[in-house]
């Protein structure tokens, strides 16, 4: 299968026909899958690092760098040399024919582009899937954590994000999601446009978001309120930032921006609500300390420096 057929199809330009041939010829053998494979992830890291290269230069890589004889190493290597150039930290990135998978390890953050020119920034411990023919006939991710979406603006292709419990809908727009698996907690905050969330699996609209508004569900309770400052937001620049929230849901995050375990001896800490701004490279000690000028606590870490003892 030659090359620019097969980019065709990545952008979602190919023709019924010549997606059909694509398909026939992924099924034909493991060696053509494999070398599906390893195109795709060239090509997306062409996307990551937003370089443009002259015709001459594509024409010399189309002649020296034949599909078929790229190996896995290589092909990995060049993607941990290009990406490196505009993420954040380091994610793991996984191949399918049909899907393919983003996920954040704890302590990292991520910045990707998506074949449609969306933005996406994800935080720690997330995870992003995706079709591997996004933008063609849909555009649609599953979110499992927290994400900063700028979507490319396409009205006839709406853009989807589906979460554990909540399913949020747009066409251009920018916005927040926080939604972990099993935490039973949904946020969204809309910066601009207009976002429609919806129950997962249904089409009943719950709520239609304005700039501004913060959507916030705990199950089957929802509320909504105006936020006048995207601080909150801020995390993509590792800047984490905290107005009036209680002790224990910054342990939480903390957990999650230094791959850190919090015991916590008095639940009664807890409850301290904080303010603050704190920088993800000043470390957890420092957050913990300055906390301390205002709150009466302890705290001790263990000798592999993977729990912290609060009391």
């Amino acid at each position: 299968m030659n090359q620019a057929t097969l980019h065709k199809y990545f952008k979602g330009i190919a023709s019924q026909r010549e997606e059909e041939l694509i398909l026939e010829w992924l099924e034909s053998s493991e060696e053509n899958r494999q070398a599906y494979l390893k195109e795709r992830m060239l090509y997306d890291v062409a996307l990551f690092s937003g370089e443009k290269e002259e015709p001459s230069a594509r024409k010399e890589k189309r002649r020296f760098i034949p599909l078929i004889k790229w190996t896995a190493g290589i092909a990995a290597s060049l993607l941990l040399l290009l990406s490196s150039a505009i993420l954040i930290n380091e994610y793991l990135y996984s191949y399918d024919a049909h899907q393919q998978t983003v996920t954040v390890p704890a302590g990292q953050r991520a910045h990707i582009v998506l074949a449609d020119g969306t933005k996406v920034w994800l935080n720690a411990k997330s995870t992003l899937k995706y079709s591997a023919s996004f933008g063609q006939h849909d555009r649609t991710v599953e979110l499992d954590g927290e994400a900063y979406f700028e979507v490319t603006k396409n009205t006839k292709i709406p853009f989807l994000v589906n979460t554990e419990n909540n399913q949020i809908k747009v066409v251009g727009t920018t916005f927040n999601v926080n939604a972990y698996k099993g935490t039973n907690e949904f946020e969204a905050m809309l910066v601009e446009g207009i976002v429609d969330i919806y129950p997962a699996n249904q089409n009943q609209l719950i709520t239609r978001l304005s700039p501004n508004e913060l959507f916030i569900a705990q199950g089957t309770t929802y509320r909504k309120k105006t936020v006048g400052s995207y601080e909150h937001l801020r995390w993509r620049e590792g800047l984490y930032c905290f107005d009036d929230a209680p002790f224990g849901v910054i342990l939480k995050n903390l957990e999650k921006y230094y791959n850190i375990n919090f015991v916590v001896d008095n639940p009664e800490i807890l409850n301290y609500q904080i303010t603050g701004k704190f920088r993800e490279k000043d470390g957890v000690e420092h957050v913990l300390r300055t906390i301390q000028k205002d709150h009466k606590f302890t705290y001790t870490i263990s000798e592999d420096r993977e729990t912290v003892r609060i009391d």
